[in-house]
Parts: C-alpha cells; structure tokens; sequence
C-alpha cells in the first residue's frame, strides 16, 4: 500500500482491515462484528476528543493512554476493558505493518498503564450489590410504584417500568447488555415482550456468546413484571420490555412509522404530531397506530440506575458512586454460590463453572478459611 501518510486518516484502512479478517466461518465473522465494534468506538471517541479528523502522523503515546482511561471510566468489567483495547491495538498494529505508521503507540507502556490488571486483582473488587443494596433499592421501588398506583399516564408507567427493570437486575443474574439496547449491534434491539414468558418463568436473550439462550425469571421478578406490563399496556409483543420515555426520539419514531406503515404525508405527519402533547399523548398514538417504540441502550438504563440511587439516597464509594447494572448481575451470583454453589451459579449466569470459581474465589477462599481455622483447632484440641 502506498499513500501519503501525513494525510491519511485514522479510520480511512478500516474496512481493508476488518476484509483482512474476513476468513469465513461463524467464529471469524463473530471476531469481525466484535473487532469493528470496538474499533470505532474508538474513532468516534477520537473525533471527539481531538475535535477533528486525525491522521496517523497525528497519533502518540498520549491519545492511547487518553483513551485506555476512558474505557476504565465506563460502566465495564476489567476483562472488557481490555479486550476492547486489544482490539484497537489490533488495528494499530496492522496499520504499522501497511506501512501507514512507524510504531504501534497503543502497546506503549504509559498508553496502556491505565488498563486494568489481568492478574493480581481480587475476585470481590468488582461491585456487587449487597444484601443492603438490594434490599434499599427494591423497597424505595416498591414504595415508588405503590404511590403511583392509582395515577394515570407517565408517572405511573415510569414507576412500575423502573421497579420491574430494577428487580430484573438484582434476581436475574442477566447481563445489561442482553436486555438493553447496543446502538453499536443491530442484533441488540432490547428485550421485547415477545422474548417474555410469565408462565415459564423464563426470557430469551442474545447471550454474550452470541447465541439465543433461556434464562430465568425467579419468583421475586414476575410480580413486578406482570403488574408493569397490564401498565404499559403494549400495543403488541413486538414491543421493548423497557421502553425509552426520551421524548425527541419517540416523536421521531412515530413520524418514521405514520410514513412508512401508513403511507402519511409530511404535512399530514406535522400537523397531527403538533397536536401531541407529552409522552402520554405519543404512547397512545404508538398504541393506536401499532409503532413499536425503541428501547432504552446500556447508557440509558445506567442513568435510570443512577438517578434511582440519587433519589433513594444510596451512595456508593467505588469508582461508579452509584448500583450500576452489572452489579447487580455480581450480586446474584454472590447469593447463589453461597447458598447453592458454584454449578448452580453458573448456570443462573450462563458461564461456565471455572469462570464462576475465578471471579467469585473469594468467596471459597473465606469459607475454606473458616473450615481450615476449625480444623486446626480440633487437632490441636
């Protein structure tokens, strides 16, 4: 490849790139979508730290450890983090060995000393929400949604809509990103009432490894969910489980489908969305005229969490300062090694047993030294 480098952009390789990892087959094209995705995540963060298109003569040192503390400051598990790094530095290299840059500035050691450890770190750092946590955060839900219980429209959809999403995350074990939207996955539209069974007790996800898998809904989460859905009232199982209440992209869905599906005009569109006033009003026309309204993304459901911590007063002195969603996936699997084991953790959180062992180690490590100290102590009794 021969090209001015001064001029080139960063992301200008990119689609060369992911075609040089095209391979064929599931897995490689698996590692593709997975490659692309974090990709540019980082062009889009580099646009708009830089404030400007970058070219390669443009890149040091300093814009990869920039960018490996933004990753460290997301809602994210370690192993994430550097993952997603890993697939930057991936580009990188392969940019140096087209010859587009001298060196990969993202394998610098001051680039990637922000990145968490692979090893050294304890299976309890990461947070998990407590029995306190859990029991805090349901009872402020609870007495949320009982308030709003005899009002009509958005307050009360709100209540029950964030009491059912809350009691999802603290029982279900399930990762936020197999029942939220990913903008950046087109496979990930959000949970949908049709992926819903009350009676089996039961939701279908994408799991993390990309295959549709059944996972509980334990006791504790039908009743939330089943009074939230006679609330909402869906227009039809197509419909997201947690929809978003973003007033600007509801209004934009409602136009996109008076056009689409029933053929309106743009005048026709325009007077009749003026005529709306609130979410109310445009839930019942997405009712009436059968639109799906979107869901809500990761970032979404981490604000809602955020601002559900503010308002109940809960205040956490970890790097997120609040119960972020995957916490409350950490919390589950503490309560269910500790009263079932790690086989029956595993299963409840869809990984294997080995990797529950790792990232809970710290439990067996604490019940191994309690039966040890007894032990000893009858030996030398």
């Amino acid at each position: 490849m021969t090209t001015d480098v001064d001029s080139t952009a960063v992301e200008e390789p990119l689609e060369a790139f992911l075609r040089s990892k095209s391979k064929g087959g599931s897995e490689s094209g698996n590692y593709r979508r997975n490659l692309e995705r974090c990709v540019e995540d980082f062009l889009e963060w580099l646009a708009d730290d830089v404030d400007s298109t970058v070219t390669f003569s443009e890149l040091d040192e300093r814009i990869f450890r920039r960018y490996a503390r933004e990753l460290t400051n997301r809602d994210l598990a370690p192993g994430t983090v550097r993952t997603y790094y890993a697939h930057v530095s991936a580009y990188i290299g392969w940019c140096v060995r087209e010859g587009l840059l001298e060196t990969n500035y993202a394998q610098q050691s001051v680039a990637t000393e922000p990145l968490p450890d692979n090893d050294g770190r304890r299976s309890g750092d990461q947070q998990a929400w407590t029995d306190k946590h859990r029991l805090r955060m349901t009872r402020y839900v609870d007495e949320r949604a009982h308030d709003a219980a005899d009002e009509q429209g958005l307050d009360a959809i709100h209540a029950f809509r964030d009491r059912a999403l809350v009691y999802v995350l603290c029982y279900s074990g399930v990762r936020g990103g197999e029942i939220f939207a990913d903008p950046k996955d087109d496979r990930r539209n959000g949970l949908t009432w049709a992926d819903v069974s009350l009676e089996d007790r039961k939701m279908t996800v994408l799991a993390k490894k990309q295959d549709w898998s059944d996972r509980s809904l334990t006791k504790q989460t039908i009743n939330p969910i089943s009074r939230y859905r006679r609330i909402l009232d869906p227009a039809g199982d197509d419909w997201p489980v947690f929809p978003t209440f973003h007033l600007p992209t509801l209004y934009e869905t409602l136009r996109t489908g008076l056009q689409e599906k029933h053929g309106w005009s743009s005048a026709e569109i325009e007077e009749f969305v003026d005529g709306l006033t609130g979410q109310v009003a445009v839930f019942d026309a997405l009712r009436e005229y059968e639109l799906t309204p979107p869901s809500i993304n990761t970032d979404g459901a981490r604000r809602i969490m955020r601002r559900l911590c503010e308002d109940a007063g809960i205040r956490l002195d970890d790097k997120h300062g609040y119960l972020a969603p995957h916490g409350g996936r950490r919390g589950a699997g503490e309560v269910m090694v500790r009263q079932r084991g790690f086989t029956a953790a595993a299963r409840l959180l869809d990984n294997s047993e080995e990797v529950v062992r790792q990232s809970y180690s710290h439990i067996e490590a604490k019940e191994m030294a309690e039966d040890a100290g007894h032990a000893f102590s009858e030996h030398d009794s």
